[in-house]
């Protein structure tokens, strides 16, 4: 009997570990919305009805999906050889952990966080401490390099976690951006090495980024339909916003485009008649927002030291970040980045743009070198702090928020490596 129940208990295990495999693959490729049970079972070659007496229902597979790939994503965690050498160091980290984030397991395990911050608030949280302890041993190398007097004081898990979204350039490649190359991937590095050391001035170009062509477009998009748009303005932008708020409550595969036609008191037929599908509205109310945010100002205070103003841009540019549409904004496009890649590029690109904007007129106005195109992305991603409350439920309150600011100040125009003794005289 007792050699009946071990062979049971084995083939239990052995469909469990297939299904999870099945699970992972396809909830990780193509995310929780679009996944269906039947699509895992004919994956993992078994029937829909062998995964339901294991899990209840796709919620649950799906957690434990996620979990199964966070155990095989631990192992590809960015790896730490400390030595004398602080950019040798830096340099191996930051590469190793551009190799995990390039891995599809651990890029479909990001995109998965974004729906459990919505759905599944508890592993939302065990997802959160994983990126956290990502950082953890990097963290340990920089506090002994604070202790022995090499680096300067700051908190060693912020900062850790802080270069390595300068390492991967924050959300950039979540957000449509084709991955880059090897050796374009060094060079990224390399420019984050330097900030990271000794502030914005010595940063490399790595890229050219044009903010005119981005933040210098007058009207917004205009509707491409083969019929006569008969609408006015005023029920065009109620349209927009009845759609938008449904993609974004909803996300693209459930949102339903009647739903929003009644919301905005207008009829399925005609959105259709002007947008033929719902892949083109999505087009079009992201245009829209692109649009939008590139007509943004955000205010330079010039009073006060350099590093006062900047501490004071970089906080108006986390609130902008942390406004609660443009979160949901972030998380739709990054769920839709293989549908709308070109857009999704565009919206990161042109926010980094607005903030450039701002950042460059600041830094000239101090009498401070001018910043190329890799430090207005780097002042980016130390800005919003990378993508860390793109997948969280609660966001900082304001003395975090300063704190956070400061932070993003000090590091972008002195580096924390200590500034060499001067000679008396």
């Amino acid at each position: 009997m007792n050699e009946n129940h071990d062979r049971k208990s084995d083939r239990l295990t052995a469909s469990r570990a297939r299904i999870l495999k099945a699970a992972g693959e396809v909830f990780l490729e193509i995310g929780f919305e679009r996944t269906s049970v039947d699509q895992i079972a004919a994956v993992a070659r078994m029937s829909k009805q062998s995964i339901y007496e294991l899990f209840p229902n796709k919620q649950a597979l799906f957690e434990a999906a996620v979990r199964d790939a966070l155990d095989m994503g631990r192992s590809r965690l960015a790896f730490v050889e400390p030595s004398t050498n602080v950019e040798q160091t830096l340099s191996e980290f930051g590469e190793g952990l551009f190799r995990g984030f390039a891995d599809a397991v651990n890029f479909g395990l990001f995109r998965a966080s974004i729906v459990a911050a919505t759905h599944f608030p508890e592993l939302a949280d065990e997802l959160h401490e994983d990126r956290i302890a990502r950082s953890r041993k990097l963290a340990d190398y920089l506090e002994t390099l604070m202790d022995n007097g090499t680096l300067q004081q700051a908190d060693p898990l912020l900062t850790a976690s802080r270069f390595g979204g300068l390492a991967i350039q924050g959300s950039r490649y979540f957000l449509g951006t084709p991955l880059s190359a090897e050796r374009a991937r060094q060079a990224i590095v390399r420019s984050a090495i330097g900030l990271f050391l000794h502030g914005y001035a010595g940063m490399a170009a790595i890229d050219d980024m044009d903010l005119a062509n981005l933040t210098d477009a007058p009207l917004p998009p205009a509707i491409e339909s083969k019929v006569a748009v008969r609408l006015s303005p005023e029920k065009v932008q109620r349209l927009m916003d009845a759609v938008l708020a449904e993609f974004l409550e909803r996300g693209f595969p459930a949102a339903k485009i009647n739903r929003a036609a009644s919301a905005a008191q207008s009829s399925t037929a005609t959105v259709y008649r002007h947008f033929s599908s719902k892949e083109n509205l999505l087009r079009h109310v992201v245009e829209r927002e692109i649009h939008t945010t590139s007509q943004v100002t955000l205010q330079v205070k010039l009073a006060g030291d350099a590093q006062t103003a900047l501490a004071a841009l970089a906080r108006q540019v986390l609130d902008w970040h942390l406004m609660p549409q443009n979160i949901a904004l972030h998380r739709l496009l990054i769920q839709e980045s293989d549908l709308v890649p070109d857009l999704a590029a565009r919206f990161y690109d042109v926010r980094v743009a607005v903030a450039g904007r701002a950042l460059t007129s600041l830094l000239e106005t101090h009498g401070l070198p001018k910043p190329n195109s890799a430090a207005i992305r780097a002042f980016y991603v130390l800005a919003t702090f990378a993508a860390r409350f793109l997948t969280l439920t609660t966001v900082p309150e304001p003395a975090q928020r300063d704190s956070y600011s400061g932070e993003c100040a000090r590091l972008f125009l002195r580096g924390l490596a200590m500034p060499p003794l001067r000679e008396d005289r």
